[in-house]
């Protein structure tokens, strides 16, 4: 195949081609060769257009206002648990606070996930009658914090009345850079 010769057959009508061409060296190749660029470079142009129609889409945020009606019973800490699940990928603003009631106790839980049955403790909030208590400091009836997140989580929250409410917006801010320290 000689691709002078075929681009001045298909292309040769459009002006500027013929001076182009002259540039093309006037070999054969063989079609095995030209094949495998053609495919090499139809690849790289499927793959790179997969990514970057994906690579605008912005990370989702996560609202949650979570009721212990439907909560199973853990035996363990002796309250009511719900888990939810959210893939964090960014910057993230994390805030959650309750419907204060009197005398009744909440536990957050958050778990990094590593894999379908790995988890490690990250961080872990009480709330006593509507106060969130970071042990050992209190913070207050509202939790708020920005940071840079890059895992899959689990957020077990356990509750000692089935009539709590708990809130939870985790808000996506901005992707994080690669090179950015954690």
């Amino acid at each position: 195949m000689n691709l002078r010769t075929l681009t001045l057959r298909h292309l040769g009508w459009c002006p500027g081609v013929n001076s182009l061409a002259m540039r093309i060296p006037d070999r054969e190749y063989s079609d095995r060769r030209v094949f495998a660029w053609s495919l090499s470079i139809f690849i790289m142009i499927l793959g790179s257009s997969i990514y970057f129609s994906n690579a605008g889409q912005p990370q989702p945020s996560y609202s949650w206002d979570i009721k212990f009606t439907d909560a199973v019973y853990d035996d363990f800490y002796g309250m009511y648990k719900v888990e939810k699940e959210a893939n964090l990928d960014g910057d993230y603003n994390v805030s959650f606070w309750t419907d204060p009631m009197e005398g009744e106790n909440m536990l957050i839980r958050l778990y990094y996930k590593y894999g379908i049955d790995r988890e490690e403790l990250h961080e872990s909030f009480i709330i006593t009658d509507g106060v969130i208590f970071y042990p050992p400091d209190e913070i207050g009836p509202l939790y708020s914090s920005a940071g840079s997140w890059r895992a899959s989580t689990v957020w077990r929250v356990y509750s000692s009345s089935r009539d709590l409410r708990l809130h939870i917006r985790i808000q996506y801010l901005r992707r994080t850079p690669v090179w950015h320290p954690p």
